[in-house]
Parts: C-alpha cells; sequence; structure tokens
C-alpha cells in the first residue's frame, strides 16, 4: 500500500512539476517576445525619419539604448535596400538561446528600411532549467517525508501531529505572499516535531527572501520605468526636431514665409486641382520696385527689415485660403484659390495701394516702397497646361508691369494679344 502511493505521489508530482515549469517558461518566453514586439514597434517608429534623413549618428544612439535592456542582445537597422545604417550588440552566431524580430520601418506609408532585433533566451531556459532541478529536489525530499509519514500512519500517534499541522497550516499566504501560519505547537524529538521546528524556522526565512525578492522586483520596475521615460523623453525630442526640420524646409528664414521648394509643390497641387475640377486660381507675382537701391543707399540690415514688414504686410492683407510664398531676393508670389481674373486684379490693387500707403519708418526715416505685380488665373482662354506655363505668365506679366512704369498690376490674359502680335513683328523682322 504504502508503496502504490509512493508511486502514486512521485508520478503526480513530477508531472505537475514538470507541466508547472514548462507552463511558466512558455508564459515567461511569451512575455520577452511581446516585449520585444512593442520595443521594434517603438524603435521603427523613432527611427523611421532618421532612416530617412540618413541620420546615422541619431539611429546609432537609439539602438545603443535599446541593447542596454538585459533581454535584448542585439539591435541593427538597414535600408530598404538592405545595407547596413547601424548596429549595436554582438550578433548571435546561430542556434538556440535567441530570437531575432524582424520589422520593417515605415514612413509615409513607405517602407524605408528595417529593423532587426536579437532577444535572449538563453537566459531564461537557464533559470527554467534551474527551477526545474530545485523542483526535483524539493519533491524528492517531500516524497521521503510523505513516506515516512504513511509508515507512521499506521499507528495512532500520527493522527495528533497530522491535525495540529493541518491546523496551523490553514491560511497560510496573504495577499502580499508572506507566509502568516502560527507557531506549529510541536516539540518531540521525532519527525514530527523535527519538521515542525524545520519549518517554523523555514518560515522566517521565506517571508526574507521574499522580501529580498519583492525589494528586487520594484527596484527592476522602477529602472525599467525610467528607461521608459527616457525613451518617450527621446521620442519627443526627436519628434520635436522632425517637425522643426520639416517647417525650417519649407519656410524662409527671414520673412517666415512658405520658400521656393514649398510654393513649387503647391503650384503643382493647385494646378492640378484647377485643370481637373474647372475651377479658377490666380497667382499673384510681387517684386519690390528699386530695391537694390534701398540696399545702396540704407544697407542690407534696413533691406531685410523692409523685406520682412512686406511680408507681414501681405499676409495681412490676402484671404484666409490665400497663400503667400517668398522664391527670392525681393520677389514674392501669392497663390489665390477660386480667385477668377476680375478677383485677382483686385486683390492685387489692394495689396500695391496698401504698400504703397504704408510708412517704411526706418531710423525716423521714412522709405518710400512701391511694388510691381504680375497676375495670370488659370483656367483661361489662354488654357496653360502646366504649373511651370502657369507661372511664366504671372512672370511675363510682371516684366510688362516694370518696363511700363512700375508701381502697377498687370494681368495676362490684358497683355497676351499683345505679347503675341510683337512677338510675330519680331519673327516679321527677322524673316526679313
Amino acid at each position: 500500500m504504502v508503496l502504490v502511493l509512493l508511486c502514486v505521489l512521485v508520478f503526480a508530482l513530477g508531472a505537475n512539476g514538470f507541466l508547472t515549469v514548462r507552463q511558466q517558461g512558455q508564459d515567461v518566453l511569451r512575455e520577452i517576445e511581446q516585449r520585444g514586439e512593442d520595443i521594434s514597434r517603438f524603435a521603427s517608429q523613432s527611427v523611421a525619419f532618421n532612416v530617412v534623413g540618413y541620420d546615422y549618428h541619431g539611429i546609432q544612439l537609439l539602438l545603443d539604448e535599446i541593447i542596454r535592456s538585459k533581454d535584448i542582445l542585439y539591435a541593427r537597422v538597414s535600408s530598404k535596400k538592405g545595407n547596413t545604417m547601424a548596429e549595436a550588440g554582438l550578433k548571435p552566431s546561430g542556434g538556440e538561446g535567441w530570437k531575432m524580430i524582424v520589422r520593417e520601418i515605415v514612413f509615409d506609408g513607405d517602407v524605408v528600411g528595417h529593423l532587426n532585433i536579437g532577444l535572449d533566451t538563453a537566459r531564461i531556459a537557464h533559470q527554467l532549467q534551474e527551477q526545474q532541478y530545485t523542483m526535483i529536489w524539493r519533491e524528492a525530499l517531500l516524497i521521503v517525508l510523505i513516506a515516512i509519514g504513511e509508515f507512521f500512519a499506521l499507528s495512532y500517534i500520527i493522527v495528533r501531529p497530522v491535525s495540529i499541522i493541518s491546523s496551523s497550516l490553514s491560511n497560510t499566504v496573504d495577499e502580499n505572499g508572506r507566509i502568516q501560519t502560527r507557531v506549529i505547537p510541536i516539540y518531540t524529538r521525532d519527525e514530527f516535531g523535527m519538521l515542525a521546528t524545520q519549518f517554523n524556522g523555514m518560515r522566517s526565512q521565506l517571508n526574507e527572501i521574499h522580501a529580498r525578492l519583492q525589494s528586487k522586483i520594484e527596484l527592476g520596475d522602477a529602472k525599467l520605468r525610467e528607461t521608459n521615460s527616457q525613451l518617450m523623453n527621446q521620442s519627443d525630442e526627436l519628434r520635436r526636431m522632425n517637425d522643426e526640420l520639416k517647417r525650417l524646409s519649407i519656410t524662409d528664414p527671414l520673412t517666415g514665409l512658405y520658400n521656393r521648394r514649398q510654393f513649387e509643390r503647391l503650384i503643382d497641387t493647385e494646378v492640378s486641382m484647377s485643370l481637373r475640377h474647372g475651377e479658377d486660381n490666380s497667382i499673384l507675382v510681387v517684386d519690390v520696385d528699386f530695391f537694390k537701391k534701398i540696399n545702396d543707399q540704407y544697407g542690407h540690415k534696413v533691406g531685410d527689415t523692409v523685406l520682412r514688414r512686406l511680408a507681414k504686410l501681405l499676409t495681412e492683407n490676402l484671404r484666409a485660403t490665400d497663400m503667400v510664398c517668398r522664391i527670392g531676393g525681393e520677389e514674392f508670389v501669392a497663390i489665390c484659390r477660386r480667385a477668377k481674373t476680375d478677383d485677382a486684379i483686385a486683390i492685387g490693387e489692394k495689396l500695391r495701394r496698401t504698400i504703397e500707403d504704408f510708412s517704411f519708418n526706418v531710423n525716423m526715416e521714412r522709405i518710400p516702397v512701391t511694388v510691381s505685380i504680375g497676375v495670370a488665373t488659370i483656367p483661361n482662354e489662354f488654357d496653360k497646361s502646366s504649373a511651370e506655363d502657369f507661372f511664366h505668365c504671372a512672370d511675363t506679366a510682371l516684366y510688362y508691369s516694370k518696363e511700363h512704369g512700375r508701381n502697377r498690376v498687370t494681368h495676362y490674359a490684358h497683355i497676351a494679344a499683345q505679347i503675341g502680335q510683337e512677338s510675330q513683328a519680331r519673327v516679321s523682322g527677322e524673316n526679313t
């Protein structure tokens, strides 16, 4: 009977220990893999702009920060073509003990590279193996004690010690995991007395070990929170720097208006939409008259002041839907959405009068400033099919304004016929 019970206990405890260790291992590995997925997703989002901007230093700093985690052995960022842009840690040579996570780096919907992160699973496997050995030894000790107990259970003396032990071990662990069992009142020199003495001593030891483990866990959690906070701060800083770089790439540093690069993007879009939907759009090319004379007479610093004030006047006197760009030294362009020919001319005249009447005072001296404006509207009877042609029409009208007295507004539609006649006259003269 004792042998049968012993065999059953050995099998049951062994199977339970094996399944428990295996389940714990799977849970821990899943947690590590999930953490690796979270880190790789966060890192791929953070490094996307650096990959597009070929910021190798920024990528390397982020990878160095990632591999500080004890579960991450290796991190690598490669371009879309597979070329390595940055690498940190020691790349695993192969075999078991690690897992590689590969995630695409996406920017504006396009895959611009790949992020490889190698997770350390060898450490977890080693811990699980140690737990398994520990559990085997504990189960062996427990089986021996149970066998002894079964032997003495054949006599009456086992009933009382077992009852006392059972009563003492009820409700042994509180919600914080500490053993709250009262002292087992068995002081005999037999096995039950020894078991009670060892358990009473082990209770204090286990509570002390539990306290130390809890302290380490809290310290680890604090370090993890600190690392996450640093990563979040770095992410916010990278996002701020990306926004600032994007703003600087499309604006003019002197006036704060859109620069020529952004103007070319905007005009391409507006022309395409206008031709597709048949809506009228106009552009006004504004050039400061005799600006070189202002620079020569008052200095470039005064000239910059005039340009900044002029940019502010243009912005304040245009509609909310209009956009102003600085495309050259003293040359500006206003994109006026849904503005027909007459509307565009009226807007240009308003700007011309406002600038002419404004007092550009520098060092108690009024500087007279006027502008010449060229206007073009699309689609119209001349129906230019591209942004380049559209701008050329407005630029042609601007030069007409300058050649005919300056400080005036000229629409291309009003001079197109005259320009065509002059072109034909030049061609006829060249042929004769």
